[in-house]
């Protein structure tokens, strides 16, 4: 891991996007969930994205790695982003402590093109990274044409560290029903543990939703109409 920087890099990244021109430099790091009661950030990420690609591969404060990792979720950093956030996610992506890690993975995913799912299946299916793979796991059903996906899926829902997120992934990508079989064959095989409770609770989530959808309350997949599916609605 490399040893973090005595540098203010936060002030650094700021002043770069300020000499780039980028509108609300000062804003860097400045997040609003709810406009009610803050405004709304002046923070231009689309203009930001090249400096913030430009500049990541030479940060070593995690706290920055992780704001910057956080702005390139945005929509204009796909694909451009990708490359960095790779690099970074190899080099962070093995942290313990804090959210590094965990944020880049998810920012990774999104800025994935079709064709690096290789690459994502990889890393998810490489334990070293422990939880920091759940997001990109998430992501994965964008991938679902991508050969490997699907298998890697019905392998993940017995792993502990991700198999949330790969039995809801694996519902976007095969279907209720054919997930309902799979998370039967976890149930069995891990009888007594947290993985056959998840499995439990999955199963009759998907069951009450297909009964709703014989009165027409989900869609085709299973889903709750209106549930939100940013991940799987993103496009490629």
């Amino acid at each position: 891991m490399t040893v973090v920087s005595t540098t203010d890099e936060r002030a650094l990244v700021r002043a770069l996007l300020a000499e780039h021109g980028v509108a609300g430099a000062a804003f860097f790091g400045r997040f609003v969930n709810d406009s009610r009661y803050f405004d709304n950030s002046a923070f231009d990420s689309r203009a930001a994205t090249p400096v913030l690609v430009d500049v990541l591969p030479r940060l070593t404060d995690p706290a920055v790695i992780e704001t910057v990792a956080l702005h390139l979720k945005n929509p204009a950093a796909r694909p451009k982003a990708f490359g960095a956030l790779y690099s970074a996610f190899l080099e962070w992506g093995t942290a313990s402590r804090g959210r590094v890690g965990w944020q880049l993975g998810e920012a990774l995913v999104n800025a994935a093109p079709l064709r690096e799912a290789p690459v994502l299946i990889d890393i998810v299916t490489d334990p070293r990274y422990g939880v920091n793979r759940q997001q990109v796991v998430l992501g994965l059903p964008r991938f679902r044409r991508a050969l490997g996906t699907e298998r890697t899926l019905r392998e993940l829902i017995h792993d502990p560290e991700v198999a949330q997120q790969a039995m809801y992934a694996l519902r976007r990508v095969v279907g209720p029903q054919q997930t309902v079989d799979a998370l039967e064959g976890v149930r069995q095989a891990h009888p007594g543990t947290v993985l056959e409770r998840q499995a439990r609770h999955e199963i009759r989530k998907i069951n009450r939703a297909l009964r709703r959808q014989d009165g027409g309350g989900v869609d085709p997949t299973g889903a709750e109409l209106g549930q939100s599916l940013p991940l799987d609605a993103l496009s490629a």
